[in-house]
């Protein structure tokens, strides 16, 4: 059973909802070496990779007769992914140029006729999550679309998005990124922000930074999937310790930039060993197999080099604690899922104890991904954080 709250004397109730759901000459030398060693492991792991990736085909086989897509997701107006507008050009002061969409009001007809129009001057800002794009918020995207004014982009070095300097992939940067996005694209009338994961990050620097931003003209924040700090404590690989993961991760994934073809043969859009790694860390429950395919696709788009620009360093410096005296100010929703394995349900509850006003909604059976993996379950969530910013405008 997955459980929505409320807290707050003036929060209407919802029913629960049901899930089916890294001699002298000897000391030195070994130190200077690891990397080198390590990148070298890497590589034949890479080569393994490679051969066992056609194992997969099976597993793959069976998943794909076991399961069929959900009514829309054989329509390619509406396939996930599929979902496209044009946007501004927005350029940082470092030079990166950030891919911007917005869907206007106007231009689109709400898939759901009779579903309430919240009017033009409301925009609904997406911040999506590390190594994915702003494609992740396809179901929302959606689900809001021609309700309201709705702008995507692309974090730095994701997507569409121009690559960045190493030493600015760091989540005070994207909370700049995110200040120059409502800057250029939402210059006037009421803002809510949506971030999943890193995306969520963002938007809690951003409180942090610019408190006056919030209550003036963010009047609503939704936090999906995501942590306020302590990362450097969380391992998705079960019985590996995070802070030997966080060694290893950056040098192997430096050993495989030197064999981009076996790791394109073995991880590349549309490859068993990609889909299968996709299926066991980003979701908590059996999903149609086209949901699996989408987000493996998207994670192969983002090179090695970006998740290790990004990782460890970035998440581990995560401290973000002072932003909910902030957030605490505006209509917010909290969501997570119990068998997320990045940012674990335990952040997901300290961040409600810290926002005991807002909506919360813990998924059981879920992943990382529960906005493509459950949709309808937090499209409510969001949906009602939606209304409680209209009726307090």
């Amino acid at each position: 059973m997955s459980e929505v709250r409320r807290r707050g004397s003036d929060r209407a109730p919802m029913s629960r909802a049901t899930n089916r759901a890294p001699a002298r000459r000897g000391r030195g030398r070994r130190r200077t070496q690891l990397p080198g060693v390590l990148g070298v492991a890497a590589s034949v792991l890479a080569l393994a990779a490679g051969g066992v990736a056609a194992g997969f085909e099976l597993e793959r086989r069976i998943v794909r007769n076991r399961f069929r897509p959900g009514p829309g997701e054989l329509d390619p107006a509406v396939r996930p992914g599929s979902l496209r507008s044009p946007g501004p050009a927005v350029r940082t002061p470092d030079g990166v140029d950030l891919h911007v969409e917005v869907d206007e009001r106007a231009d689109h007809e709400p898939v759901d006729p009779a579903a309430p129009v919240f009017g033009d001057d409301l925009t609904i800002v997406f911040v999506h999550g590390y190594a994915l794009d702003m494609d992740c918020w396809h179901y929302q995207r959606l689900h809001f679309r021609g309700r309201a004014r709705l702008v995507l982009y692309d974090q730095r070095s994701h997507g569409r998005s121009g690559r960045s300097a190493a030493d600015l992939c760091r989540i005070p940067q994207l909370g700049r990124d995110l200040k120059q996005i409502l800057d250029e694209v939402v210059p006037e009338g009421p803002v809510v922000l949506l971030g999943h994961s890193m995306g969520g990050m963002t938007i809690m620097h951003l409180a942090r930074s610019h408190p006056e931003l919030f209550e003036s003209r963010i009047l609503g924040v939704g936090l999906v999937h995501t942590s306020a700090g302590e990362l450097g404590s969380v391992s998705p690989l079960k019985g590996v310790d995070a802070q030997i993961l966080a060694k290893v991760i950056p040098p192997t994934l430096a050993g495989l930039n030197r064999v981009p073809a076996l790791v394109n043969r073995a991880w590349g859009a549309g490859s068993d060993l990609g889909y299968a790694a996709t299926r066991q860390f980003g979701f908590g429950a059996d999903v149609p197999v086209e949901k699996v395919a989408f987000v493996s696709d998207m994670l192969s788009a983002t090179p090695l080099e970006v998740a290790a620009d990004f990782y460890p360093v970035a998440f581990s410096e995560v401290d973000e604690y002072a932003s909910f005296e902030v957030l605490s100010r505006v209509e917010t929703a909290v969501i997570g899922g119990v068998d997320d394995l990045f940012t674990p349900a335990s952040h997901t509850e300290r961040i409600i104890e810290l926002l005991p006003g807002a909506d919360s909604l813990m998924l059981e059976n879920c992943g990382h991904l529960g906005m493509i993996e459950y949709p309808e379950l937090q499209n409510a969530v969001l949906e009602h954080l939606i209304e409680r910013v209209v009726r307090h405008l």
